[in-house]
């Protein structure tokens, strides 16, 4: 990063499309899995950009609603292929409508995976609350992804929604954040209280997951005992790896594959985004790119 007035040269650039969610539907359709998408964009060429990728791996956008103009995030990347992020939420600021559609998905899917993203702000986690609520009431499942601005949701947002939860889906920091313990093996230990499965990407070194008994599997069966678990890792860039991973371990999950196989293929599917630049060029081609 350049000083305050100084300049540093952008060797490449691309343009593709992102967020949280939108990186892990994109990943979980490239897999084969049925997946619906629901988010705000703008009426637009951004947002047109949003429909043409998604649709293009499978991803269902019917389910897209429109607010101002689309958000977007600035990702550099440095020579270490770590990322920094300059973000401008825009339409996904904004709380979805709860339609017709929406009801109906809710009814029709075995898993609804949302974002800590959509916690920060009280009318979009009202509504996002509610639509978990009525998951939770069809008998379906939920996975969060705490997001790295999880401290900043109010505390009685945060600990509703984990009470709903079924699948947390933090990194390391996020679960350190969560339960209060900066020290990692603290943090581990706890990571138990905050859902039935919580599985922690830890970087390079792999992943880790507890499960606790009574964790209800896509098929409906009960894990009969507490259970953890733990993966090995297999980059040019980090962006999209822990979405990855989501989708990995997501999908594994939904085909009812052994649980060690959950963090396998959370490893294995990040480990392969991650030799590529942007969270989803592997999937769909990034509609603009150079390089000097």
């Amino acid at each position: 990063m350049p000083k305050v007035g100084e300049d540093t040269i952008i060797r490449s650039i691309s343009k593709n499309v992102g967020g949280s969610a939108a990186n892990t539907a994109i990943a979980l359709a490239y897999l084969g899995v049925p997946t619906k998408f629901y988010g705000k964009i703008g009426r637009d060429r951004d947002g047109d950009m949003v429909i043409s990728q998604m649709q293009s791996v499978g991803v269902d956008a019917s389910g897209v609603q429109y607010g101002e103009i689309t958000g977007f995030t600035i990702t550099m990347i440095d020579q270490f292929s770590e990322r920094t992020m300059f973000s401008f939420r825009g339409a996904s600021s904004s709380a979805l409508s709860i339609d017709t559609k929406l009801v109906e998905s809710i009814k029709s899917s075995r898993m609804l995976l949302t974002s800590g993203y959509q916690l920060l702000y009280p009318e979009q986690a009202g509504v996002v609350l509610s639509i978990v609520e009525r998951v939770k009431a069809e008998g379906n499942l939920v996975a969060l992804d705490p997001s790295p601005l999880i401290g900043d949701v109010p505390a009685e947002i945060r600990v509703k929604m984990l009470g709903l939860t079924d699948l947390l889906l933090p990194n390391l920091r996020e679960l350190a954040i969560l339960t209060g313990e900066e020290d990692p093996s603290a943090a581990l230990e706890k990571a138990s209280v905050l859902s039935k499965c919580v599985a922690v990407k830890l970087g390079p070194k792999g992943s880790w997951m507890t499960i606790r008994a009574g964790f209800e599997l896509v098929d409906g069966q009960k894990v009969s005992e507490n259970l953890s678990f733990q993966a090995a890792a297999q980059a040019v860039d980090t962006t999209g790896a822990g979405d990855s991973f989501n989708a990995g371990f997501l999908a594994s999950f939904l085909r009812n594959e052994a649980p060690p196989n959950w963090l396998k293929s959370g490893n294995d599917l990040a480990g392969e985004v991650v030799q590529h630049r942007g969270a989803v060029s592997m999937f769909c081609s990034p509609s603009q790119t150079s390089n000097t």
